[in-house]
């Protein structure tokens, strides 16, 4: 029963990522959360200690805080859609196949409310992140953070590869506001912007390779050989493939950003590595490339652009 539970949280979570192509959908988070802590509820005790119980708090807890968001009146398209798909990932990635199952292993009550709360804690900082890519809160990025580097030090909660990879894309996604405006209020409408949108992304793409080269020549199954220079091509392409589709959303109304085809390619390189995770492990390797061609895209019109020349008065 608690697989069929799992499964329309699933489906639950599906239609919130569809719900933005409809005027309607307003509670779909909220059935979301119910369907997960049904979930759970009928699973084994020790179910909080896997990965399949600890991601249906970390949903439940998320989805709750994006449906307060949304009865706060928060754009409920933006956060239905993009909660949607994070549930819709972390479900398909950390949820078992074969449910969760029973084990020989012994936890005391205290035990199992650390998970919890770790979970929880986890659950509301995507959240927050989610919160923060629409409306940048300074207090609110300082906690996160400190919160971030606290489960990093003192709990195994992020060791799982595919949360740990959401977590930080999410930070990208989250923080990008910040950078973006501290950048935004120093450059003016300039010469040069396709070159420099171009040149940035080349930079971009080869930072990507190289890092993540460096990163993929020391996973001792794949070596320094050939099979890393396979490996991380293919991760670079389908990395840049998503940024350059995320270029794209300017058409479809994403154009409020100054530079909105630079903006769409952060975009699609702060989610490619979520979707890619889907697919492999190896995910992890390309977060720190993609960090940096972060960087490089935001600060290249300061150095790529050229000011216009105002007119002789």
């Amino acid at each position: 029963m608690a697989e069929t539970m799992a499964t329309l949280a699933f489906l639950s979570a599906l239609a919130m990522f569809l719900s933005p192509l409809i005027k309607k959908g307003k509670w779909l988070a909220s059935v979301t959360v119910a369907l997960s802590l049904l979930a759970l509820i009928q699973s084994p005790l020790e179910a909080i200690h896997q990965s399949g119980g600890s991601v249906l708090i970390i949903v439940a807890a998320m989805c709750g805080m994006i449906q307060y968001h949304i009865h706060k009146g928060l754009n409920r398209k933006y956060l239905n859609g993009f909660g949607g798909a994070i549930t819709f990932v972390l479900l398909l990635a950390m949820y078992p196949e074969d449910g969760i199952k029973e084990t020989v292993n012994e936890y005391s009550i205290v035990d199992g409310i650390y998970a919890v709360i770790e979970s929880l804690i986890v659950g509301l900082i995507l959240a927050q992140l989610l919160y923060n890519s629409l409306k940048f809160d300074h207090k609110n990025s300082i906690v996160i953070v400190a919160i971030l580097i606290a489960l990093i030090f003192l709990s195994e909660v992020l060791l799982p590869t595919e949360l740990f990879v959401v977590i930080i894309s999410m930070c990208f996604i989250g923080f990008l506001p910040f950078f973006e405006d501290k950048i935004t209020s120093k450059i003016e409408t300039g010469h040069g912007r396709a070159n420099a949108l171009a040149i940035s992304t080349l930079i971009g793409i080869i930072l990507i390779f190289a890092l993540t080269y460096v990163s993929i020549s020391n996973v001792n199954r794949i070596g320094d050989g050939y099979g890393a220079i396979a490996v991380t091509l293919w991760l670079t392409v389908a990395t840049t493939s998503i940024g350059i589709v995320g270029m794209l959303l300017p058409l479809f109304g994403f154009d409020d950003h100054p530079r909105p085809e630079a903006w769409g390619w952060r975009f699609g390189l702060s989610i490619s590595a979520i979707l890619i995770s889907l697919q492999t492990e190896l995910s992890v390797y390309l977060l720190p490339g993609i960090g940096l061609a972060i960087i490089i895209s935001i600060s290249s019109p300061l150095v790529l652009e050229k000011s216009r020349q105002k007119g002789v008065q």
